[in-house]
């Protein structure tokens, strides 16, 4: 059965009832493009054909979930925020409640998924733009792919409380099956780009929470880099406008690790609109060697690798066939992508299960898939 079959089943069998509506939404895997986005930078993500679904039924009151992955969920109307997997589904409700309170008087949701949890494969967009496009079928509004990301995105930073980007949300309403998506953060433009390769997922067993105060730190740094250059550079309108030819006359305004910070955003930036040229020539070679320095920056100057993570790029890059890894998912925890020659990512897959020293709880062979849906 799909994500899409078992949330409504689920939902029949939680409520006694049919689910009025029912949408699906994939996890995404960002190649290349980390913590720039909500710089915005260019980002490289792909949609996976992992989904979760998510099932919807008016109620004359409160707000009931049911997850095959979380505890039931019985609350007032309208739904507050409980720190709890629910959230992401509350705050989508809160923000169609804005447009308007009277839409809904309660409601009730099942949900079923396929997206593995904490690996960095952005299982909470997934969860949002699919009950953001399942809320908007059932209160007859015409949201285009791009409105249900920003709906998303608006959920997760405004109610969930975490300060990402518009990346994640971006890749699950509107990457094309079978690309990556290649998205300017700032202008919202976006273009397909070919994948040509094999991708695995090699996850750590490492917690990967984004709700951690680690990736707020990441921005306020941010901030506060941005705010410090604009004293000499009073018209810089974003880290990711520095040219990185500048770089040695700026970074010696800034104290560390700000310096550092700054050096991972530009040229990250950077990496990605090569990464995203080398895909489109063809040139898996140059592409492998650009995943590889991104995950240097990130261990380096972004400070967001763990000793594991580490452990298992060194351990994946060794192996034959492969042409880069690094981490994904923001780091602190969750899985490192591993970037294979075309035809060899299931026995890249396969050596990785085996290698006893990583003993690594799960990895998985991801198949490219595409953005919101029914």
């Amino acid at each position: 059965m799909t994500p899409a079959d078992r949330a409504a089943a689920l939902f029949r069998t939680a409520f006694a009832a049919q689910a009025d509506a029912v949408a699906s939404a994939p996890g995404r895997v960002n190649l290349v493009g980390e913590h720039v986005d909500y710089h915005g930078g260019h980002v490289l993500p792909v949609a996976t054909a992992w989904r979760t679904a998510v099932a919807v039924g008016a109620a004359a009151d409160g707000f009931a979930a049911v997850s095959e992955h979380g505890a039931p969920i019985r609350a007032a109307w309208p739904p507050a925020r409980s720190g709890g997997w629910s959230d992401y589904v509350a705050g989508v409700v809160t923000e169609f409640l804005a447009a308007d309170p009277a839409a809904l008087g309660g409601l009730r949701v099942a949900v079923a998924s396929d997206v593995p949890l904490g690996a960095g494969v952005s299982s909470s967009a997934a969860l949002e733009v699919a009950a953001a496009a399942a809320l908007a079928v059932l209160l007859r509004r015409s949201l285009s792919p791009r409105e249900l990301a920003a709906l998303a995105h608006r959920a997760e930073t405004a109610f969930v409380g975490v300060p990402c980007g518009v990346m994640d949300q971006m890749a699950s309403a509107l990457t094309p099956a079978g690309s990556a998506l290649l998205l300017d953060c700032r202008s919202l433009r976006t273009s397909a780009v070919p994948v040509g390769l094999d991708l695995v997922l090699a996850e750590s067993g490492e917690s990967h929470a984004l709700r951690a105060g680690q990736y707020a730190a990441r921005r306020r740094e941010g901030d506060d880099a941005l705010a410090r250059l604009r004293a000499a550079v009073p018209t810089l309108g974003s880290l990711v406008d520095i040219p990185p030819a500048s770089l040695p006359r700026l970074l010696p305004l800034l104290p560390p690790p700000l310096d550092r910070r700054v050096r991972h955003v530009v040229n990250e930036n950077q990496r990605t609109v090569l990464a995203a040229r080398a895909l489109e020539a063809g040139d898996l070679a140059t592409f492998g060697r650009l995943v590889n320095a991104s995950h240097d920056s990130l261990r380096d100057l972004y400070e967001c690798s763990t000793a594991r993570l580490d452990a298992i790029v060194t351990a994946a890059r060794r192996l034959p066939g492969v042409l880069g890894a690094r981490l994904v998912g923001a780091g602190w925890g969750g899985a490192v992508l591993v970037v294979a020659a075309p035809g060899e990512g299931d026995r890249v897959a396969e050596r990785l299960r085996a290698d006893v020293a990583l003993a690594l709880p799960a990895v998985r062979v991801i198949r490219p898939g595409a953005g919101v849906g029914g």
